[in-house]
């Protein structure tokens, strides 16, 4: 009863102090407001924060910077609208200038978005600041309230302060919305000119792609066409060429920090190439870099640093794409043997610098026309006439060169009926596709051995070559890099050819539509991008599992003192470790969920049970192998009979070499369930036995001492355990002995027992220690008359002496 009474007790000792705490807890509605004591720091404190208020509203509502750049947006849309007004309808321009004004304008849509995002943070920073000190306000009006309801002296004054502060901060709010709101209103307009040309541009293009196979223009043979070379076109095409190439001052001011990173990347690049040439002589992916340094920097700098410039004038971007054409070609030539293959790039070259002044300057249709069918009649004899002198110079061989020559005779005589027939949008992009695909395909040759070389050279700095990875596995390690970079080009290329034969605006595009293709099976869609990505996680996997395997063997197994078993075994635990991981994370990003992969592992484990039961039991025996490790590389087994040496433990099976050289693949489940006999598990040392057998009546001390003899002059025989020579016992034929000698090495077994039998028969002539033939007593007890008679016949015929 007093147990219970202080169970009683104490139960109440630790529940009062909550139901109390409980009691005295405010109802939400009225939470108690600090006492007056606190009022001084508590305004002291609201005017530091509306100190750091105001430098931040001030902050926020500065738009010198944003005001310049919406100008500079205005002007150049102004800029472009005047330059559409200028030249014309838009089905009159070329397809390459309708793509250039569609990136000018997708950059001033993108700039436009930016500033309306930065404008529309800021419009809600001061919308949250506006709502903080209207709480901030409210608060001091409460607070001024309860002191004086709980009839407590209240200093006025500091409430007004309060008030002041807080209604300064409002009004500086207030006042500092509407210029961002004004600047956000002329943004919009300007987007929404923005919106409307690039509208036009982009169903433009769409017309034209779509017309690419209609009748578009009139024919060469229709008056029609002459009737249009008239004044009117000849001062469309001068106001044109005039609009085009007029350049604006105020360019260089703005971006002329691009062009001088472009001119220091250029020559420092030349002089480095120049000055290092005799090094970089290790990779000969960059031999043809090395004979031209400046045009190397000119294309590197040019490729590089090109795509910074913002909007860049006509006349600017043809000069910049002649730099590079011309350098490339260059650099190109140098890679070729054959002078007329240097010949049709220098000539291409010529042709895509010229067509892409033409495109810029928006030629008029007609002449344009005129220029593409004389380049395709110009073209076709000469490429034929090279095409001819080529095969003679192969000896009447047609080699890959020579069929590309007869392909442009195609391509070309396609052009010329098309554009004479009226289809000039198809003619104009076979050509334009034709020469850009050429040049993309030599720029992704040489692209290509720039970066194996780029690779071929960091892996023979001297610097990596310190560190064991890279003595062990540089090479391997670059072999790698080089097919990632290769395939990684090779994709980009063939996206960068579907927009330049039209199929798509640009390789993003393409690259996009890729991956939204899918196919459904039943409820689950399977997309291209899902599919991407399962195998780019298993790629890794494998990748990552390669790395550190190769690191564990040349950073950390070395100071260990682990034998070869353990080393294997600790890296092929890692490789299946990682491969589940990566298939883990593929399934994931494949979008099956784990739960339903859950469900679908059970029922493959009732298929294993059925039918792969077999294939699980070699992988677990395998997994038994590498923990408990039985047998490990390296280590010498007799398996059935076999005797061999095990060469890999892998996930299904266990590979041995016999001593013929023939490899014999065990199951795993084999070496766990049946009986191997391991000579080198725990040590190499093994024991040879030779039987000898010598005639009756020998001497047995001596026999002893001659095989003891040949044991210790054997040097691969151990003198601990000491050899021993035993008396076996008395045989049919012989008196037996046996010589059992202990070695390092089991594989030298063979070898050692041949050797002691060898220098044993060699002592037992020399000693006259006879080894007998095997003898037998044949008694008869019963003999056939007829053979008894026959037996004295034979003997009566025979002379006696």
């Amino acid at each position: 009863m007093k147990y219970l009474l202080c169970c009683l007790l104490l139960l109440l000792g630790l529940v009062s102090p909550l139901v109390a705490q409980e009691q005295v807890v405010p109802p939400p509605d009225k939470v108690p407001f600090p006492g007056l004591a606190e009022l001084i720091p508590r305004l002291a404190e609201l005017e530091d924060q509306a100190s750091a208020i105001q430098i931040r509203i001030t902050a926020i509502a500065d738009t010198k910077s944003f005001a310049a750049q919406l100008e500079t947006i205005g002007q150049n849309q102004e800029e472009l609208e005047q330059q559409i007004a200028k030249l014309g309808d838009l089905t009159t321009w070329s397809f390459e200038s309708l793509q250039d004004e569609r990136y000018r304008l997708t950059e001033q849509k993108n700039a436009l978005q930016k500033l309306l995002e930065v404008l529309s943070a800021r419009l809600g920073d001061l919308d949250g600041l506006s709502q903080e000190w209207k709480a901030k306000r409210s608060f001091w009006e409460k607070w001024e309230v309860e002191l004086s309801g709980a009839q407590q002296q209240v200093s006025k004054q500091a409430f007004k302060d309060a008030q002041s502060i807080t209604k300064q901060v409002l009004e500086s709010v207030s006042e500092a919305s509407p210029p961002l709101v004004s600047m956000q209103k002329d943004a919009t307009d300007v987007q929404k000119n923005n919106f409307e040309i690039l509208n036009r541009v982009e169903s433009t293009l769409s017309e034209l792609r779509q017309q690419t196979f209609k009748k578009t223009a009139h024919s060469f043979a229709s008056g029609l066409y002459y009737q249009q070379f008239n004044a009117e076109l000849w001062d469309t095409a001068r106001t044109r060429v005039a609009s085009e190439l007029s350049f604006n001052p105020g360019f260089f001011q703005e971006q002329g920090w691009v062009f001088v990173l472009q001119v220091v990347l250029a020559l420092a690049l030349a002089v480095f190439i120049h000055r290092h040439r005799a090094r970089a002589e290790v990779a000969e992916e960059w031999q043809f870099i090395l004979r031209h340094p400046l045009a190397t920097g000119i294309f590197v700098a040019v490729a590089t640093f090109g795509p910074l410039y913002s909007n860049p004038p006509s006349l600017w971007r043809l000069f910049l794409w002649g730099l590079a054409v011309s350098s490339a070609a260059i650099l190109t030539a140098s890679l070729l043997r054959n002078p007329r293959k240097i010949f049709m790039v220098c000539l291409l070259a010529f042709i895509a610098i010229l067509s892409l002044g033409l495109q810029i300057v928006s030629l008029p249709q007609p002449v344009y026309r005129l220029y593409l069918a004389l380049l395709s009649l110009a073209g076709i004899p000469l490429l034929l006439v090279l095409a001819s002198i080529n095969q003679r110079a192969k000896e009447g061989r047609l080699g890959g060169f020579t069929l590309a020559l007869r392909m442009g005779v195609v391509i070309l005589s396609v052009s010329f009926v098309s554009q004479f027939a009226g289809y000039s949008t198809l003619s104009s992009r076979l050509m334009d596709s034709s020469i850009q695909t050429v040049f993309l395909g030599l720029l992704t040759a040489m692209g290509v051995r720039l970066g194996r070389g780029s690779i071929d050279y960091l892996n023979s700095l001297e610097f990596l070559r310190h560190f064991k990875f890279f003595r062990r596995y540089g090479d391997k390690l670059a072999d790698h890099l080089k097919g990632l970079f290769s395939t990684l080009v090779v994709i980009y290329v063939f996206f960068y050819l579907l927009a330049v034969w039209g199929l798509y605006d640009s390789p993003g595009q393409g690259w996009e539509a890729l991956l939204g293709w899918e196919v459904s099976l039943g409820e689950t869609a399977l997309t291209v991008k899902m599919g991407l990505l399962v195998v780019i996680a298993l790629y890794l996997s494998l990748v990552v599992s390669w790395f550190l395997q190769a690191l564990l063997e040349t950073q950390f197994f070395p100071g260990k003192k682990l034998d070869r078993g353990v080393r294997d075994s600790i890296k092929k635990l890692l490789h299946y470790v990682l491969v589940l991981i990566g298939f883990l994370i593929a399934i994931s990003l494949a979008g099956m969920d784990l739960k339903a992969f859950a469900v679908v592992a059970g029922a493959f484990g009732i298929g294993i049970g059925f039918g792969l039961q077999n294939i699980v039991n070699n992988f677990i025996s395998g997994l038994i192998l590498l923990f408990e490790r039985p047998v490990k590389v390296g280590d010498v087994v007799v398996l059935a009979g076999e005797w061999g040496t095990i060469k890999k433990i892998g996930l299904r099976s266990t590979i041995m070499e016999t001593w013929d050289r023939a490899e014999v693949i065990v199951p795993n489940s084999q070496l766990i369930s049946e009986t191997v006999t391991n000579w080198t598990l725990s040590s190499s040392v093994a024991r040879a036995v030779v039987p000898v057998g010598v005639a009756y009546g020998s001497d047995v001390p001596l026999v002893l001492e001659v095989l003891q003899e040949a044991a210790q002059k054997h040097p691969d025989v151990l003198d601990d355990p000491p050899p021993s020579p035993i008396f076996v016992g008395f045989g049919d034929s012989s008196l037996d002995f046996e010589l059992r000698a202990w070695m390092g090495d089991v594989t030298k077994r063979l070898q050692v027992r041949s050797e002691l039998g060898q220098y044993v028969d060699r002592r037992f002539r020399e000693e006259g220690v006879q080894i007998p033939f095997p003898q037998r007593d044949l008694h008869l007890r019963s003999v056939d008359e007829k053979i008894l008679v026959g037996k004295r016949s034979q003997e009566e015929v025979l002379p006696h002496d």
